[in-house]
């Protein structure tokens, strides 16, 4: 297989060269708050589940409609609302399209990949202007346009120095109001060196097909998808709805939300079998939690912890003046500092937001400080520091105990618990669970473990 350069998404992961495929999925267009939300929570959930990589997909304006009269969505300001809520409530990233050169500084500002309509995939100015954003651009193939015809388009990215190119398949068109896949053009495109984007929707369109706005054949995806697979392909992109009949846009393409998972299982099994991913890599691991062999390990490079229940055993005690008091460890506080002085830095992410947590960061002068992050926020906030820091989650340990931290514990690189964590916390796969309560060393212990394994 001819090798690509690795596209790396906000530190999680790769697109490129022989890895699983990514998948790129999301409603045609942004109908509602409400949908978009539920379509991006069931994709993670069952992406999660099958050990894939997404990227959600919306597209605020559909602005090449066949009919004046046909449906374009909420409009950019009230559709990037939306895609931002979609990644700070599920830490997913977004992808939406840019029509004109104006949209896309603005549009970066708020999602993680530009995607260029094939339509306007010769549009000079507007590639530039989006290069010029230093996001990854998803360059759709224009369905008038040979493989060999991105040459050019990546030469202008290159030239406008940004090479963080996706190159996407959607389909030639043959005669009147209909599409074909070249599955050799896959192989075309790869030659110039980046991943290559399967588009399994859009390439069963009829365009005009139904005279006022397109048709499609939504039964024919998962053949096309699972033969764009066989061929090699870094990433599939698939657009989803729950009542795709109903659908603003692209209905009679777009898969029913409930079929995905079958598809994708189906998909994946192609994928194990054209690039050897192991067998490890073939059953359903969660993408986000990937354990490395011993002699592979990364470093260590950031240690965030909870306080209640970690740093603290949990209790809240409470003068006759109403103060909240809390106990902490002199043995942590000296074992981050230990860790500080190995290069590696230590913050706090706290779902508390008190000036307890405040004084202790103040006293051990520690990295960073995270208050008030609850649930997904505490993700949030670990990718927030990954991201100033330029390094992974996979270089990324944690310590928590309850239900608050579970997410930010399946995602990191090594994870921790004391001995007394829910039991939630305790079934995170390959958590380390400390001898040591909450509050009584286990930070220390968990640091000596870091030490010990990782430095």
């Amino acid at each position: 297989m001819i090798e690509t350069k690795k596209i790396n998404v906000l530190h999680q992961f790769d697109i490129g060269d022989g890895g699983r495929f990514v998948l790129i999925a999301g409603p045609c267009a942004i109908e509602s708050e409400a949908m978009t939300m539920e379509v991006a929570g069931t994709l993670k959930e069952i992406c999660h589940e099958l050990g894939i990589h997404l990227i959600f997909k919306s597209s605020f304006d559909k602005a090449n409609r066949t009919s004046l009269k046909s449906a374009r969505g909420v409009g950019m300001e009230r559709g990037l609302e939306i895609l931002q809520k979609v990644k700070n409530e599920f830490q997913l990233p977004v992808l939406t399209d840019v029509h004109e050169t104006w949209q896309c500084q603005p549009v970066a500002d708020v999602v993680d990949v530009l995607q260029i309509p094939a339509f306007l995939s010769r549009q000079t100015d507007l590639l530039i202007a989006a290069a010029k954003t230093g996001k990854i651009v998803n360059i759709k193939k224009g369905q008038f346009m040979a493989p060999w015809d991105m040459k050019n388009v990546v030469d202008k990215m290159l030239e406008a120095g940004n090479d963080k190119i996706l190159l996407c398949e959607r389909g030639s068109s043959f005669g009147y109001n209909n599409l074909v896949v070249d599955m050799t053009g896959l192989v075309e495109m790869r030659k110039y060196g980046f991943p290559i984007v399967f588009d399994a929707t859009h390439s069963v369109q009829k365009p005009g097909g139904q005279g006022n706005s397109t048709g499609g054949n939504r039964e024919m995806v998962p053949y096309l998808m699972r033969a764009a697979l066989a061929v090699g392909v870094d990433a599939v992109f698939a657009e989803v709805h729950p009542q795709p009949d109903y659908a603003i846009s692209d209905g009679p393409n777009q898969l029913y939300l409930s079929d995905v998972r079958n598809i994708l299982q189906q998909a994946i099994l192609i994928d194990n079998v054209t690039k050897n991913l192991s067998e490890k890599e073939m059953v359903n691991q969660p993408v986000e939690k990937v354990q490395l062999p011993q002699n592979e390990k990364q470093k260590i490079k950031l240690l965030l912890s909870d306080i209640d229940g970690v740093m603290t055993d949990g209790g809240m005690y409470y003068s006759e003046f109403g103060d909240e008091l809390k106990k902490f460890h002199t043995r942590d506080g000296m074992g981050l500092k230990i860790l500080q002085s190995k290069g590696i830095k230590v913050g706090i992410v706290t779902s508390e937001d008190n000036k307890i947590a405040e004084m202790r960061y103040n006293k051990l002068q520690l990295d960073y400080l995270y208050k008030g992050r609850k649930n997904g926020g505490k993700l949030a906030a670990a990718l927030e520091i990954c991201e100033k820091e330029g390094i992974s989650l996979q270089q990324t340990a944690y310590i928590g105990d309850d239900v608050n931290c579970y997410e930010l514990l399946c995602s990191v690189g090594l994870a921790a618990c004391p001995a007394d964590a829910m039991e939630l916390i305790k079934s995170v796969p390959g958590i380390i669970q400390m001898k040591a309560k909450g509050g009584q060393g286990c930070v220390r212990e968990f640091v000596e473990y870091i030490l010990k394994n990782y430095c």
